[in-house]
């Protein structure tokens, strides 16, 4: 049995539950981060965007590239295994015109355009054909609503008597006037995370130093804002559906001693 955590993109686990996943790999329990969209695009062929991205997080040239780097830091922090997919992040993504999909920040919280609903059934088919039937996925909420982050949350709702939880996404939980988005008749599992699982839970977000610039000013703002989410009740807990089969609620809890 793997617990297998989603991430639409280099660092979306480590920010939203990355206790909970060093939490579970102390205990010994399997687990890995997939990385859905983490490939690298022409770099001849960025949108202005896109650049102006590249250019805030110092990273001119290979930025795909180097944040891989920076997430297999991340994850040996977190005793996690990684895997990269080569799907492209939405912001090098284009529609059936040859547009950017991702001109201004506002787009990245759009509803999901029809050039990009294809990418829902390629999504679920690796997850079908990649993930056993014990194994157990965690799924952003996708809350706030990030394009990438509703193309995943898609993609795992059409798979069908797969164990599955949820994490909240973090910064749009905080963000988010609906912070409860996709979270209807869900229960919440709490974890008891000790104090090296929040030390490397902040160690791992630093380790994205290509990042920290998106959210924070500098590292001691972001472990400042990391321990606040904590002492208000997140990082701390997993979603599940009330209406999950019996099966799934015994192979889970097959899996949670030690909490």
């Amino acid at each position: 049995m793997r617990y297998i955590f989603i991430s639409p993109h280099l660092d979306d686990i480590s920010l939203s539950c990355g206790g909970i996943v060093n939490h579970l790999s102390g205990n010994n329990i399997k687990t890995e981060i997939w990385s859905i969209f983490s490939g690298s695009p022409i770099e001849s062929d960025l949108s202005p965007f896109a650049l102006s991205l590249h250019n805030r997080w110092r990273l001119p040239l290979n930025a795909p590239k180097k944040r891989r780097l920076e997430d297999i830091e991340a994850c040996k922090i977190l005793g996690a295994d990684f895997r990269h997919f080569n799907f492209l992040d939405c912001i090098y993504r284009k529609d059936n015109f040859g547009d950017p999909i991702i001109k201004k920040e506002e787009d990245l919280y759009q509803p999901i355009p029809d050039s990009q609903e294809p990418l829902i059934d390629e999504i679920s088919a690796i997850f079908k054909t990649q993930i056993m039937p014990k194994d157990i996925l965690v799924s952003p909420l996708a809350i706030g609503n990030h394009l990438d982050h509703q193309i995943i949350f898609k993609s795992i709702s059409l798979l069908r008597s797969q164990p599955l939880l949820f994490y909240e996404d973090y910064p749009y939980v905080i963000k988010s006037q609906n912070p409860q988005t996709n979270a209807e008749n869900l229960l919440p599992l709490q974890f008891q995370l000790i104090d090296e699982n929040i030390r490397n839970w902040h160690d791992s977000i630093a380790a994205y130093k290509s990042q920290i610039s998106t959210f924070w000013t500098d590292i001691a703002q972001m472990k400042a804002d990391i321990s606040h989410f904590f002492d208000i009740g997140g990082g701390k807990h997993l979603w599940k559906s009330k209406q999950t089969l019996i099966e799934s609620f015994r192979i889970f809890w097959s899996g949670c001693n030690g909490w």
